[in-house]
């Protein structure tokens, strides 16, 4: 992995200030030539535990700042945009936006800014794919894993197979499979991302679920959602690369927007499962079970840190 760490810029905020108030450290590293956006609240990773967050697809790591701000009162938070997202370099090519690069670019956001420490992850979608690809393919760097949903397009490949032999699971995990397969498609994801339909399209479904807006635009869905198509026929598909992670604690947030067959029969392919069910979405678990959630990230910690 290219280790190479480029500091753009940084505002220094003093680790005594309100994070709730204050704003975050802004500092950007750079992997493959792509610079990445990096958001620091709290203490330093010399002063508290770590906890990396990022988001999915779509939007950006917005999704976290409200988890961001409340978790920094104890923990050193970073919070980034994956390539493709926010500030971070935009690219469209599928090579770069494959699941192995975007792994790396985490080890790289990680190694600027815990360096040489354990992390704690929380985060979902693609934030929890990269960072369990990169806990398959670096052990030992990351102390728990949290995930809202499904924590890695590998080990739910196993899920829906397992789900998919009774004809019943197999009918309700077909959204999924569709919606997937069709984002794998050449040209056609980017074709969608750039006309506003995706973006119509998850804004109108974030609003009807009275939940805040998410920070989405054409220009990163449609650098981005190649991802898809870089892994998921692979991954997700014909040839997963792991049957089993270890990782000191694999927490699983399930809201009931998450489809069960995603991680059916997943204590079977990692060594420590918490799986803990919670209300809302993936958009607004901060408003609707943050008691909930930020107990279980306490508990995860707690049972890590001091190994």
């Amino acid at each position: 992995m290219t280790a190479a760490v480029a500091l753009v810029t940084s505002s220094a905020v003093s680790a005594s200030a309100d994070p709730a108030t204050e704003e975050p450290r802004h500092s950007f590293a750079e992997y493959q030539g792509i610079p990445i956006s990096i958001y620091e609240y709290g203490p330093s990773a010399d002063e508290a535990p770590t906890i990396v967050t990022t988001g999915g697809w779509p939007g950006d790591s917005t999704i976290f700042e409200t988890a961001a701000r409340k978790l920094a009162t104890k923990y050193h938070v970073v919070r980034y945009d994956q390539r493709g997202e926010g500030l971070s370099g935009h690219n469209t090519n599928d090579e770069l936006n494959s699941l192995e690069n975007l792994a790396d670019e985490f080890g790289v956001v990680i190694d600027k800014t815990a360096p040489g420490k354990q992390v704690h992850i929380f985060t979902e979608g693609w934030g929890s794919f990269l960072t369990s690809e990169y806990q398959f393919r670096h052990p030992g760097r990351i102390a728990s894993l949290s995930a809202i949903g499904a924590p890695s397009l590998d080990l739910a490949h196993y899920a829906l197979v397992e789900s998919g032999r009774d004809p019943a699971e197999f009918v309700k995990n077909m959204p999924n499979i569709v919606w997937y397969g069709a984002l794998s498609t050449p040209v056609l994801p980017e074709l969608l991302a750039a006309s506003g339909f995706d973006e119509a399209f998850f804004g109108a479904g974030v609003a009807s679920a009275g939940d805040p807006p998410v920070n989405m635009s054409k220009e990163d869905m449609v650098a981005s959602v190649s991802r898809y198509r870089a892994s998921l026929p692979t991954r997700l598909g014909y040839a997963p690369a792991y049957s089993f992670l270890e990782v000191p604690v694999m927490q699983v947030f399930q809201s009931p927007d998450d489809s069960p067959g995603m991680i059916t029969g997943l204590a079977g392919h990692t060594n420590n499962l918490w799986l803990t069910e919670i209300e809302g979405s993936h958009t607004n678990f901060a408003a609707k079970s943050w008691p909930l959630v930020s107990a279980e990230l306490d508990k995860a910690i707690t049972a890590t840190e001091h190994r």
